[in-house]
């Protein structure tokens, strides 16, 4: 186990949450009793010259500081926890993780390879969605460099100074915090200046600064103990307002790349540009993501699987109500950008979300058709499987449900009919070009085997217009009321169409695809589609297992 130092718990046991040791695979309070006993390090408080009060006459585990010291390295949750114990509240998800190790693993291969001596200047480009704790995670990994790296300069920049001192401040109070006091020692004991923009101190058998200064601040000829910046930090240093000017972008990128990363320590220097996206091409972020000298990590605030970032932060519920009423302000694209950091949000920015009506009926209205349209992926691409049920009035039809998903084709089958019984629905259309018209075929043969009547299969084949042409045309019926989405799927549609660029053939349109077909089949199959009663006849519950192999695809 090594050399360890002793201290007692009323020091340290409270200061670390005791779940941490079993998660991280440390020894528990019980082991470590037993493991110091055995080596002979086991110490009562009095033993350690502590005077026990009354109720403090009892044995307490020592503390292993090394290796509370080599977990907080290396893993991000840890380290939160001990700098942050009132602040933080929820674990960082797998998304955050990922970009810590971006970040740190390339120190530890800086300290290991003794490389910065050698000149490496990495360059790393975050995108993390706003209100996602971006900064947080900043303020953290400045405190990683203070406590396990060999940086001796660190220089914070933000859209103003005085953000950039929040930041400065914050990180004082992660060194500040008893937690860090009491494992890694103070860290003010060694200080020389201690001002809101600048901090100089010795600490981890170094002399470290730590300076923060406004976004086109005066930067030249900064030198201070006779060290230049190693570690430059542009946190959000580009405001909407900023982003908005073609001109005020120009000046603050030129102010960044000639005038602040020139001023870096000619041993080396790790550049991190933290930021979300904007929905003009002035965005910073949306420059470094396509500059093939930068490290890019990115990522929205809903997930590529439909998933929230960060369901303990934000629940996809919160995100999607949040983009509904950009929807509703007419301010869509800024939800697209600066929440899902979309690089392409904004290519439809044109499009008027605002006109999207709301659904007009009511529960009690009742749909004079309805119908469940399926158009398969073919395993192929971006696309997901998609099933959408459909409800018709008056020759209107409306988008009530929809499901994307990767299904195999047996589940593909099963989802389908669910969708369709559940709903009353007689009619299941499917399109029907290349290997999608043989599913048809394989619905009649599982419904024939469960014992299912009453349900008809109809095709959809495209043959006169693009598929670009047959959205574009849906995207304008959307507008003028001649189809419908229900406010329960209108946010999945639009987040597509923000995405979707008409004059590219690889956009992800799954939906868009799906959604440009309901006018097609109303107008093909309305007799099909017509809402009947008592004509469906279940012989086998509609939980019956569709056998998986039951078909050539």
């Amino acid at each position: 186990m090594g050399q360890h130092s002793t201290a007692t718990a009323r020091e340290l046991n409270e200061k670390v949450p005791a779940y941490w040791a079993k998660t991280l695979g440390m020894p528990t309070n019980e082991e470590m009793i037993v493991q110091l006993q055995e080596s002979g390090k086991y110490k009562k408080e009095d033993e350690l010259g502590i005077k026990s009060g009354p109720l403090q006459n009892i044995e307490t585990e020592a503390f292993i500081r090394d290796e509370v010291i080599s977990v907080a390295k290396q893993s991000l949750n840890f380290l939160a926890g001990l700098a942050m114990p009132t602040a933080f509240k929820f674990d960082f998800p797998s998304t955050h993780n990922t970009a810590w190790q971006i970040l740190t693993l390339g120190e530890q291969k800086l300290l290991d390879s003794a490389a910065l001596s050698n000149q490496d200047f990495l360059q790393i480009a975050l995108g993390i969605p706003r209100a996602h704790a971006k900064t947080t995670l900043i303020k953290l990994f400045i405190l990683w460099c203070i406590l396990f790296s060999g940086r001796k300069f660190i220089l914070i920049t933000a859209a103003t100074e005085a953000r950039a001192m929040d930041i400065l401040s914050d990180v004082a109070d992660m060194l500040n915090e008893d937690n860090i006091t009491a494992v890694f020692g103070d860290w003010k004991q060694s200080i020389e200046k201690d001002t809101g923009q600048l901090k100089k101190f010795g600490y981890r058998g170094r002399n470290i600064t730590l300076a923060a200064i406004g976004a086109e601040g005066s930067v030249r000829g900064l030198n201070i103990k006779n060290e230049r910046p190693d570690v430059m930090i542009f946190d959000d240093i580009q405001t909407k307002e900023c982003a908005d000017s073609a001109q005020q972008s120009k000046t603050l990128l030129e102010w960044m790349v000639g005038t602040a990363m020139k001023a870096k320590s000619p041993s080396g220097c790790l550049f991190i540009f933290a930021g979300n996206m904007f929905s003009t091409p002035h965005s910073i972020l949306r420059k470094l993501k396509t500059n093939p000298t930068w490290i890019k990590f990115i990522s929205g605030a809903i997930l590529v699987d439909g998933t929230a970032l960060w369901p303990e932060l934000r629940s996809l519920e919160s995100l999607i109500d949040e983009l509904n009423n950009d929807i509703a302000m007419g301010q869509a694209h800024v939800f697209f950008s600066e929440v899902l950091n979309d690089v392409e949000a904004g290519t439809n920015s044109n499009v008027d979300y605002s006109k999207f009506p709301a659904w007009p009926w009511s529960d009690f209205d009742i749909p004079q058709g309805k119908f469940v349209y399926i158009d398969p992926s073919q395993g192929k691409g971006k696309d997901f499987d998609v099933i959408m049920r459909v409800e018709v009035y008056d020759q209107t039809p409306g988008i009530k449900n929809i499901i994307e998903d990767h299904f195999s084709p047996g589940n593909l089958i099963r989802a389908a009919l669910v969708e369709a019984i559940s709903n009353d629905v007689y009619c299941i259309a499917c399109e029907a070009n290349g290997y999608q018209a043989t599913l048809l075929y394989w619905f009649e043969q599982v419904c024939q085997d469960i014992g299912i009547t009453g349900i008809q299969f109809v095709p959809i084949y495209q043959t006169q217009y693009s598929k670009n042409s047959r959205i574009t045309s849906a995207i304008k019926a959307m507008q003028t009321k001649e189809l419908y989405l229900h406010d329960s799927i209108k946010s999945l549609v639009q987040r597509q169409i923000a995405d979707w660029n008409p004059m590219k053939r690889d956009n992800v349109d799954d939906i868009l695809d799906a959604v440009s077909n309901a006018q097609k089949v109303v107008a093909e199959y309305p007799f099909e589609i017509m809402c009947k009663t008592n004509f469906l006849v279940l012989e086998a519950g509609a939980s019956d297992t569709v056998q998986e192999n039951n078909s050539p695809f």
